[in-house]
């Protein structure tokens, strides 16, 4: 029964979230003050979504009534989203987003299964937690609007990077795989990862900070490193002694490409007969 209730109780939260996210301005969200990880993250959250909204903090056993407010972690009342059933006021709201907002909903999934366990007292594995962000914000003096926007800021950065993640890998999808080796021209921004879940063995490419060779864990497993390269690229070249990467130039030391002495075709051309020999004595298979 108690089940039960809980779920007409979540459905209930659910509409409250979709109804109060679509009403016009001015609106007002409402958390308990000397707020917990719920509390700041779940305000942050609807602010992020509505950044007109007024954030206001009340007691704890407040009953908030009117309808243009929202109350996140609070109990009573009609505009209370409590988030019982899934474990946290937060994680109700990422899962009202499935299906307004499908990259808010998978940008903050993680956060909102981590505070599902820690609200609701239960052991979480991960080192570092919301909850434990919080504790530090309040250690250093923040107050409870200090602390929702320092949430807040996390939060816009997780979504801005999800989204751009999800434009990184709609490119990847275009980017040439020949004989094992994706090649990733200047200007063209991707992850070698997305290119590895193609099928790519290795990634060359050329940026304006450098040109790079990253291995992937497929070859690397199979114990091939590019340290084994070291006779085929310049002496110029740094070669990661663990093997998965070699370049000319980097992020923390950029270079002039043009003066790597090799061009990305080239580059390209070396690390396919390197593969080809791997796949000649059975080591892997290039497709």
């Amino acid at each position: 029964m108690a089940n039960k209730n809980m779920s007409i109780g979540s459905k209930k939260e659910i509409e409250l979230v979709r109804n109060w996210l679509t009403q016009e301005d001015p609106v007002t969200i409402a958390t308990h003050m000397r707020v917990d990880a719920d509390a700041a993250f779940s305000a942050a959250l609807l602010h992020v979504l509505r950044p007109h909204a007024h954030v206001k903090f009340v007691r704890a056993d407040s009953c908030i009534k009117a309808a243009n407010y929202i109350a996140v972690d609070l109990l009573e009342g009609p505009r209370a989203v409590k988030g019982l059933r899934p474990g946290s006021a937060f994680g109700l709201v990422v899962n009202v987003m499935r299906d307004i907002d499908r990259p808010v909903h998978d940008a903050l999934r993680d956060w909102a299964a981590q505070l599902n366990l820690t609200d609701s007292g239960k052991y979480c594995r991960d080192k570092v937690s919301l909850a434990e962000l919080t504790t530090c914000w309040k250690a250093l003096g923040l107050r409870d609007k200090g602390i929702v926007e320092k949430a807040e800021e996390l939060i816009r950065g997780k979504i801005t990077s999800h989204r751009k993640h999800l434009e990184h890998k709609a490119v990847a999808e275009k980017v040439p795989i020949v004989e094992g080796v994706a090649v990733v021209k200047a200007n063209v921004r991707v992850k070698a990862v997305d290119l590895f879940r193609r099928g790519a063995i290795a990634v060359v490419r050329e940026s304006k900070i450098g040109m790079c060779v990253n291995l992937s864990k497929q070859a690397q497993n199979k114990g091939i490193r590019l340290t084994q390269c070291k006779k085929l690229l310049p002496k110029s070249w740094f070669i990661h002694p663990a093997g998965f990467l070699a370049s000319y130039g980097s992020a923390k030391a950029p270079k002039n490409p043009t003066d790597s002495g090799l061009k990305l075709a080239e580059l390209a051309g070396i690390i396919q007969k390197w593969l080809a020999g791997h796949e000649k004595i059975g080591q892997l298979k290039v497709k």
